[in-house]
């Protein structure tokens, strides 16, 4: 088991807030964290734990060239359906 350090508290994301222009915004390992979680929302959703890191790829790669496009599209939705 992790135990935080009270002294780094954080605020807890919520990704279903987000637009497009702030997942974009986030820092590279904090953009890669969030990416993950939401790949593992998607997967969850669709009730598998399998996946191949191509198909993956290639879904960030779509997500992210749509938020450039559309920065003000809220990200989880966009997501989602780029996910389909």
């Amino acid at each position: 088991m992790l135990n935080a350090s009270p002294g780094f508290a954080e605020t807890p994301r919520d990704f279903g807030t987000l637009v497009c222009k702030d997942v974009m915004r986030l820092s590279g390992e904090d953009r890669s964290v969030a990416l993950a979680f939401v790949h593992g929302y998607v997967l969850g959703k669709k009730g598998t734990t399998q996946y191949e890191v191509e198909t993956l790829a290639g879904i960030t790669d779509r997500f992210i060239d749509y938020c450039l496009n559309h920065p003000a599209d809220n990200a989880l939705q966009s997501f989602e359906k780029l996910a389909k």
